[in-house]
């Protein structure tokens, strides 16, 4: 009979490949305990490693361990505390093998992100594994990349990620990384004198590699734009990688031209959603470790599945708790963490900046049997035009943009007939049951979805 022991072996290497990184980060922590009469039998280190590998990834380890040993296994998960996830290969291993020169010039990184401690799981694999491609072949794959996605989702960290990778293997690149405020102040800076100009020209246009975050700051900046649609065609003209954050999909930006518009979604666009129980899990302890927190495991699991809007809160919950327990002198049991994070557990799940124009539009459509042109467009018919009436109105809602700008994604509806219609909808929902209804729907499923 083959040894299970290796066969464990061979099964973890597998499975470290081919699943996916909410899944794949548990495996580490997995450890061949012995072979029971046939039975491959596992250990984990406490009681929450062992439950949430059983519930993840049970049926692709039995698969995996079965298909490896030719007939099939019978898999037994137990807790030994004794037993703590393998060390990863020290990075400072790495750093003797590196040699001294030449020395990084990209002094704008932030040295604290990297692809290493960002977490990835179903919400944001496709951009992580994105990034990483780039930075390995920076110039080649992917340009321009545009990330975007809500507050607190990891855009800023898989921008300086794609940096600091960069710098780390080809530190002869120049790299700049700056947010959009900054290059607008910069720019601005500039323009006292003909040497300023010249010089901010020349820094932005000869780098190998851009990264710029929150490019939704540059909307109604129209000299600024006009500078960065000339940077853009510069770099890109000449192979050089360009890489960008917004808080929204550039459809939904208003106030910016076209052919930079245009220019930002010539090469991929890919959004980052808030992340899953599991990955949220793997955050919070990630978080810990690295603050040396020390919270209950209980603690974090209330934490986990009731804080769902975004890593920054996550993080902030954490930070809470751990200073209460501080101050007090006392470890923060369940109760005092629901006490403490009652803010944080009421504060809606789903942010503004996570809910689009464009996808109240399709529900609403959706709910009524209707096409989404159909409520951007001028009909009179009665339905489209409540539809639409109740789309400005979820919009002003659970969004946080202005009515002129809700406007101008309504092709190209003005201030009065936004607030036209959002005050029709108040005023007819005490009244009339079934709009009530619509918008409790419509609201319903934008939230769950």
């Amino acid at each position: 009979m083959a040894d299970l022991g290796v066969i464990w072996q061979e099964a973890a290497s597998q499975l470290k490949d081919t699943l996916p990184k909410a899944k794949s980060q548990w495996i580490d922590r997995i450890f061949f305990e012995k072979d029971d009469n046939g039975t491959l039998v596992l250990s984990l280190s406490s009681p929450f490693y062992k439950e949430t590998t059983e519930k993840t990834c049970r049926t692709e380890i039995e698969n995996t361990v079965s298909a490896i040993a030719g007939h099939d296994v019978k898999v037994e998960f137990i807790v030994n505390q004794s037993r703590k996830a393998s060390p990863k290969p020290a990075a400072k291993a790495q750093k003797k093998e590196k040699p001294a020169e030449p020395v990084s010039r990209n002094t704008t990184l932030n040295k604290q992100y990297s692809f290493d401690n960002f977490i990835a799981g179903d919400n944001s694999s496709f951009a992580f594994n994105a990034c990483k491609v780039i930075a390995q072949n920076p110039g080649t794959s992917f340009n321009p990349c545009l990330i975007y996605g809500g507050v607190g989702l990891g855009k800023t960290h898989l921008l300086e990620s794609i940096g600091n990778y960069i710098d780390e293997h080809n530190p002869k690149m120049r790299i700049i990384y700056t947010t959009a405020e900054s290059f607008t102040n910069e720019f601005i800076d500039s323009l006292l004198s003909k040497e300023r100009i010249s010089s901010f020209k020349s820094k932005y246009r000869s780098v190998d590699v851009l990264l710029i975050d929150d490019i939704h700051f540059l909307q109604k900046k129209d000299s600024t734009q006009e500078e960065l649609f000339h940077t853009f065609n510069e770099l890109y003209d000449n192979h050089k990688q360009i890489v960008l954050t917004c808080d929204r999909p550039i459809t939904e930006l208003t106030d910016i031209t076209d052919r930079l518009a245009t220019r930002f979604r010539k090469g991929l666009n890919v959004d980052l959603q808030p992340p899953a129980y599991e990955t949220r899990m793997a955050i919070a302890m990630q978080k810990c470790r690295e603050k040396g927190y020390s919270i209950d495991q209980k603690v974090l699991e209330y934490i986990c599945q009731n804080v769902s809007t975004n890593v920054r809160d996550l993080e902030g919950a954490l930070t809470t708790l751990s200073s209460f327990a501080s101050l007090v002198g006392k470890p923060a049991t369940l109760d005092i963490a629901k006490d403490q994070l009652r803010n944080f557990i009421i504060t809606p799940a789903i942010r503004n900046s996570d809910i689009t124009v464009d996808m109240i539009i399709h529900s609403t459509a959706s709910y009524f049997n209707i096409k989404d042109y159909d409520i951007k467009g001028k009909s009179r018919n009665k339905n489209i035009t409540l539809a639409r009436h109740i789309s400005v109105y979820l919009a002003s809602e659970l969004t946080s943009y202005s009515l002129s700008e809700i406007g101008k994604m309504m092709n190209g509806k003005d201030h009065t007939t936004i607030m036209y219609s959002v005050e029709k909808i108040k005023s007819i929902l005490g009244t009339d049951e079934s709009v009530k209804q619509a918008v409790e729907a419509i609201r319903s499923d934008l939230v769950n979805s």
